[in-house]
């Protein structure tokens, strides 16, 4: 097939793909800052070695993801390092499904239609990118997979697509991580246009650089989100919504509904309102829905669009870098608290066992149980403290790097990274009683008052200050980003000995 290509193209053709194999490929440290790059390798191999090593002691059962997490976060953090443009950028990503528009939109912002490649198939085949170019000319750079940054020339940039093997015979873009094209026409100064890849294609599914990876990875560090819909579709598609509920809700979303001109008014006004109404009944959370049109006379301005942009371009940057490695740390430390919690239960039930039995055999066997669940307390308190002391190295390596590049990256505390969105506990615990059979007069007021008060939690951050460690009954369903599934074993515990929960009425 290559072959067949190649007799197809000129010898001029094949000598410039070449060239760009040959650059893709470079493997040789430049002249940049060797102290920067032993930090980042040794962030990388608490990643590639410790931490894999760590879970061999004893590991969730997505450790597979957790470190594909941090594999792909620590990829966005070397970018914002090698390139010098990004760190003081306000990051906007534009997201949605193959062809949505993401690439044609950014060339109709700024005004050049051949900035971004836009084929027949227009997917963009590298997270790529767009910052304000400081001169003239367009300038473009690539990071590769030995970390090296390479430059392209604009044209050499437009033939990576995905069909870049069936037009040239090569797959150069596969050797590249990631792209940053700095172009004069861009008028926004402070931000920085994310073109993110659309969803993996069903033989990419596996691979750990598909594209839905690499998009969720670099959504999930903007700092804003433009999320498009196509009008064609006739409202957002349930694979977006899913894919959209693995974003972080804490991001602002924008939704554009892409070529609104080829549909008639009316039906555009239709598409707005359902895309609306469905993602407020899925409990996703948008700015705006916005019909735009890429055609200059179209009824659908891109002033609406433009308006936020430039409230964008005022806004204080936030990196959310210590945020998502720790994110990544805490799912480590939530498997452990889980398995001690669990072997704590079982030897409080191995103590009112033999309380209640005075065979002497039963309490031999049942001792004999107990010295190995302690061996395994013991082994779960020896891993916490390794991965507490990984996770110690890793962020004064991460706070040291960000000093050096200009980047402020202290570690952030849990409380910050718990949702504390307000829950209407009354009709959650009614739902509960009413499929348990359990009538709220049946328990005690004590208990129930405060828990079916419509609360919004709004004392709870000085609630999980406390030291609550030693109530895993009211800790485990409160903190864990879970629907309160443990909340009958809750109401059917004795919990009097739990004055703390009066803070919720506060």
């Amino acid at each position: 097939m290559a072959d067949h290509l190649c007799t197809q193209l000129n010898e001029q053709a094949v000598r410039e793909r070449y060239t760009l194999l040959s650059q893709a490929c470079e493997s040789t440290a430049g002249t940049g800052n060797q102290q920067l790059e032993e930090q980042l390798q040794a962030l990388e191999q608490i990643i590639e070695r410790d931490l894999p090593a760590l879970a061999r002691k004893g590991s969730p059962d997505n450790i597979t993801d957790l470190l594909q997490a941090l594999r792909l976060e620590m990829t966005r953090f070397r970018e914002f390092c090698e390139y010098p443009a990004l760190p003081s950028k306000v990051v906007v990503g534009l997201g949605g499904s193959f062809s949505a528009g993401k690439s044609s939109l950014i060339n109709a912002l700024i005004g050049d239609r051949k900035c971004l490649v836009t084929e027949v198939d227009p997917t963009t085949s590298l997270p790529t990118y767009l910052v304000q170019a400081k001169s003239e000319q367009t300038e473009v750079h690539a990071i590769n997979l030995f970390n090296r940054v390479v430059s392209l020339s604009h044209e050499q940039f437009r033939t990576l697509t995905h069909e870049e093997k069936s037009r040239y015979g090569s797959q150069v873009s596969s050797l590249l991580k990631s792209v940053v094209v700095a172009h004069p026409a861009l008028p926004w100064g402070n931000l920085a246009l994310l073109d993110t890849p659309g969803y993996s294609k069903a033989d990419q599914v596996g691979s750990e650089r598909t594209d839905a990876n690499l998009a969720r990875a670099q959504l999930n560090s903007a700092q804003f989100i433009v999320w498009l819909v196509p009008a064609d579709k006739g409202t957002i598609t349930e694979e977006d919504i899913a894919f959209l509920g693995t974003l972080d809700r804490a991001i602002p979303k924008l939704v554009v509904i892409s070529r609104a001109d080829k549909h008639p008014a009316e039906e555009i006004e239709k598409i707005v309102t359902l895309v609306h109404d469905t993602l407020a009944k899925r409990g996703l959370s948008v700015l705006d829905v916005i019909p735009f049109s890429t055609r200059p006379r179209s009824n659908y301005s891109a002033e609406p669009l433009l308006d936020y942009f430039a409230q964008w371009n005022k806004a204080r940057r936030e990196l959310g870098f210590a945020k998502q490695f720790k994110r990544q740390f805490m799912g480590y430390q939530r498997f452990i608290d889980e398995e001690r919690q669990e072997a704590l239960r079982l030897l409080g039930r191995f103590n009112r066992i033999l309380a209640l039995n005075d065979d002497g055999n039963v309490q031999a066997d049942i001792d004999s149980v107990q010295r190995k669940c302690k061996g395994e307390l013991a082994q779960l308190e020896l891993l916490a403290q390794m991965l507490a002391e990984l996770q110690g190295r890793f962020f004064t390596e991460l706070k040291t790097i960000g000093e050096q590049v200009g980047i402020p990256l202290p570690e952030p505390d849990v409380i910050s990274l718990l949702d504390l969105s307000s829950i209407n506990l009354s009709g959650m615990l009614g739902q509960l009683a009413e499929e348990w059979g359990v009538s709220a007069t049946e328990c005690n007021p004590a208990i129930w008052l405060p828990l079916t008060s419509d609360l919004s939690l709004t004392n709870l951050p000085k609630l999980l200050r406390r030291d609550i460690s030693s109530y895993p009954a009211i800790w485990l369903p409160l903190t864990y980003d879970l629907p309160l599934t443990n909340l009958p074993k809750l109401l059917r515990r004795d919990i009097l000995s739990y004055p703390f929960l009066q803070v919720l009425q506060a």
